[in-house]
């Protein structure tokens, strides 16, 4: 089992104080998690909004985190492809990927927010087949040999794209969030899973992945090279009750925040004031495996029970959320590293593995 920092920074000017010196904490605070034990650092992409805003340039951050890190992988979760030339994404990424001694993972999506597809002149309703097929595009980029492609959305002619990434092939991982045939397409296609466990609980979520499971044999594909990645909000304390206050208050925030996102409200200084308007029970949510807050040992059994129920063979995990303070996501973060990390690291996925497909 292995484990990723993920990065997606909410800003509160009432915690974080200047937009730069935020900015600047994230980065040291994501490349430091390397020193402590996680093997991925991961980054997501937004825009236009203090929800995740400070990350509208996946390439960018983990330029930085190429050039501050040795030995963990960096993961896009995700580029969202259609708001992008794919050649573009393309070319970036192998800088990346050059840069950091082929170390890139390449996560990508469709993405949720329209507004962003709005601002980019880009249409939501042909995100999903959009993302397929520039990811069709990239991978052929990525080759390093001239390609031709004429699709639906794209086209291009005797086309080579500088400069060849270091890893042939780089991992690919899909993010697939509530739609049953997209964790059966990811599968039949051999990609990686991107999942969130906050968005279900994890019978739910594990229906879904039971079915990207078995697409992946039925694709042809070694159930033992399956790779399953699920994301958490994670607070870490010696005092499970104070664990979970901090993730009470951190969610309303976070989930307001993401609220606010979706619908752009037009006044974001008022709507950060304001306080959230969805009650939050972390109690029930930990108990349905959808967030990760507790003590040491409660949150093993919790990342347990994911192995269990998702086969998840990766937690990506995010400490600075919702107005946590810094003190408070650096004491969680090196407590899950010193008590959580340890004794998961040797874990396998205890889920039955379907057979291969004949």
């Amino acid at each position: 089992m292995k484990f990723g920092h993920f990065c997606l920074p909410s800003y509160y000017p009432d915690v974080y104080g200047s937009v730069g010196s935020h900015m600047r904490h994230v980065v040291e605070f994501t490349a430091g998690s390397e020193e402590l034990g996680f093997d991925a650092v991961w980054a997501n992409e937004h825009h236009f909004h203090p929800y995740g805003g400070h990350i509208p340039s996946v390439p960018v951050f983990l330029s930085a985190m190429a050039q501050r890190t040795k030995r963990a992988r960096l993961g896009t979760s995700v580029i969202v492809a259609p708001l992008h030339n794919p050649i573009e994404i393309a070319e970036q990424l192998a800088m990346v990927d050059s840069m950091s001694g082929g170390r890139l993972e390449f996560g990508i999506g469709s993405g949720f927010v329209s507004w962003d597809y709005r601002v980019f002149g880009a249409s939501m309703e042909e995100g999903h087949d959009r993302t397929r097929e520039a990811l069709e595009v990239i991978l052929k980029a990525w080759t390093g040999e001239p390609f031709s492609h004429h699709g639906r959305y794209f086209n291009y002619d005797n086309l080579t794209v500088w400069p060849k990434p270091e890893q042939q092939p780089i991992p690919v991982w899909i993010a697939c969030s509530g739609t049953p045939s997209s964790f059966e397409w990811t599968g039949r296609a051999g990609y990686k899973l991107l999942t969130v466990a906050y968005l279900k609980p994890l019978p739910k979520l594990g229906e879904l992945t039971t079915l990207y499971r078995q697409a992946w044999a039925d694709g042809g594909y070694d159930p033992r090279t399956c790779e399953v990645c699920t994301h958490y909000q994670v607070v870490v304390d010696e005092n499970g009750h104070k664990a979970r206050q901090i993730a009470e208050t951190a969610l309303q925030r976070y989930t307001h925040l993401n609220v606010l996102a979706r619908e752009q409200a037009t006044d974001v200084s008022e709507a950060l004031r304001g306080a959230p308007q969805e009650e939050i029970d972390v109690p029930k949510l930990v108990d349905e495996g959808r967030v990760c807050a507790g003590t040491p040992d409660e949150c093993v059994e919790i990342l347990e029970r994911a192995v269990v129920e998702l086969g998840v063979t990766i937690v990506d995990c995010t400490f600075l959320f919702g107005g946590i303070t810094y003190e408070q996501a650096d004491r969680s973060i090196k407590l899950f590293a010193s008590e959580v990390l340890p004794r998961l690291r040797d874990r396998q996925p205890a889920w039955k593995q379907p057979a291969v497909a004949r």
